[in-house]
This record gives C-alpha cells, structure tokens and sequence, in this order.
C-alpha cells in the first residue's frame, strides 16, 4: 500500500515539474484595449520610433479583429496602418536569447506591387533599428490578390507566399526568431492560419540570411508604416508573443495538450512496484 502512495505521489510530482516546465506564460500580450478613437503612441507602453505625429497610429474599434479559436478575437480595439509613410511603433518585452513567436490577427485592406514590411522584432535597443523577423505583404501583379513574406533583416532577401490570400479576409500570423547554434545562421519563420495544436506545426514559409549577424537580444515587437509607393493598408489586433508554440496562439496546456511525462519519470515509478 506505502509502494502505491509513493508511486502516486511520484506520479503527482512528475506531473507537476512537467506542466511548469512546458507553460512559460507568454511575454507580452496586446488587444489594444483602450478609447477609439485614440492614438497609439503612449498608450500601453507604445513609444514612436520614426516618423513621430506624421500620419499617427491610431486605435480604433473599426480595427478590432475576430478569429475563431484565437484568445484575442473580438477582445478590445485594433490599429490600422496606412498605405504612406508615418509613424512606426515599437513596445519592449523581456529580452530573450531563446527562439521566440509573435502571433496577431491582421486583416489587409489594400496592397501594392512594390511590397513592404509591417511587423517585426527588434533587436537590441530600438535606436540601433535591427530588425529582425520583418513581415511583408506584396500585391499580385494582375489581381488583387496579395503575399506574404518573411525576412531576416535589413537586406533584400524576403521570401513570399504564392498569391492567395484576398483582401478584406483575417488572419492569424505568427513571426518566429529560431535562434540555431553557430553564427550567422539563425532562421525566420512565418505561420498563415496555422491549426491551434499543442506541436507547432509546419511552417507557410522561411529564410536565413547568412549575410547578417544573428540577434543579440530580441527586446520589442514594432507597427510600422511603410513607403507611399510599396506599403498595404493593414489592420492588426491581439499580439501574442511567448517563447513556445503552444502559447503564442493560446493553447491551454491544462485542457488542450497532454502533459509529457520523462523516460526518467515513468522509470522512477516502475521500480516502486518489482
């Protein structure tokens, strides 16, 4: 009877270790939860950046955003970007060595052919403008339709999605820094619409750049506005950025994925009972 308590309370302490050690609480979460209409910029923590009162981002209840099965839909307001150059905004986290997610709704109102980014980290202090992980929308030549891409910094290397996404629709994105050992040799993910599974899942599309140093240290997410020939008018809510897959799209742990118990663990456990 004593062997099956103390298996028991192995068990529960098993149990316990491995549902802390999988759901770190994520970062920073953002659903733009103030007055509409109001601006941005010292709100929250939000500070500009570049471009500072021109062509202001501004929260408004237009911009919030629904995604289903997403924890940040229809919670609060948004912010819209505009198609000219303006204002860009950053909010610090944590910083972190470690891979980490950036997850937000965004809904595309307009493209241009010419392409640009509108979200990303930074790396280090936001004056030394390193940015990593820059999303990019970039309209079809003959249609409406739009892309999207991923980056790793400051040099023309984005890679695209085909031309599938339409105008007026939501979506769920998520950025992910992998910070991989080595130098120069780290990788930038984009997710479109991915499932909402406890296991990330594969990604829509990725690069390197071997060309440019690795992050030192991923401090912010940044809004930015982008140039009057290149820029997409872009409606984004509910950023979410964690260091696991799991809770940056808001899986619960507790009632959604099961919890991994060690090799080491159940071995514990069967010496109780030989």
């Amino acid at each position: 009877m004593r062997k099956i308590a103390t298996g028991l309370f192995v068990l529960a302490a098993a149990v316990a270790v491995a549902t802390t050690a999988s759901a770190a609480p994520p970062l920073y979460i953002e659903d733009f939860n103030y007055a509409s209409p109001s601006g941005l910029v010292g709100q929250g923590g939000w500070a500009a950046h570049s471009g500072a009162a021109t062509n202001p981002l501004t929260v408004n209840a237009a911009a919030g955003l629904t995604y289903s099965g997403y924890p940040g839909s229809g919670v609060g307001n948004g912010v819209g970007t505009t198609a000219t150059s303006g204002e860009d905004v950053n909010h610090g986290f944590t910083g972190q060595t470690i891979t980490t997610y950036a997850a937000c709704m965004v809904n595309v109102v307009s493209t241009q052919a010419g392409g640009d980014y509108f979200f990303h980290f930074f790396d280090g202090p936001i004056a030394g403008n390193v940015f990593r992980a820059r999303v990019f929308v970039k309209k079809d030549a003959t249609t409406t339709n739009y892309a999207f891409g991923i980056q790793f910094g400051s040099t023309a290397n984005a890679v695209y999605t085909g031309f599938t996404y339409t105008p007026g629709t939501t979506h769920l994105i998520v950025l992910k820094y992998t910070v991989v050992a080595g130098a120069a040799n780290d990788q930038v993910s984009l997710f479109v619409d991915p499932a909402f599974t406890c296991s990330e899942p594969a990604v829509t599309v990725s690069t390197v750049d071997a060309g440019q140093t690795d992050a030192v240290l991923l401090d912010g997410v940044c809004i930015r506005q982008g140039s009057n020939l290149n820029a997409a008018t872009v409606q984004i809510d509910g950023i979410r950025v964690a260091t696991n897959w799991a809770d940056a799209v808001g899986v619960s742990y507790d009632t959604q994925c099961p919890i991994a118990v060690t090799h080491v663990q159940w071995g514990a456990l069967k010496q109780l009972y030989r």
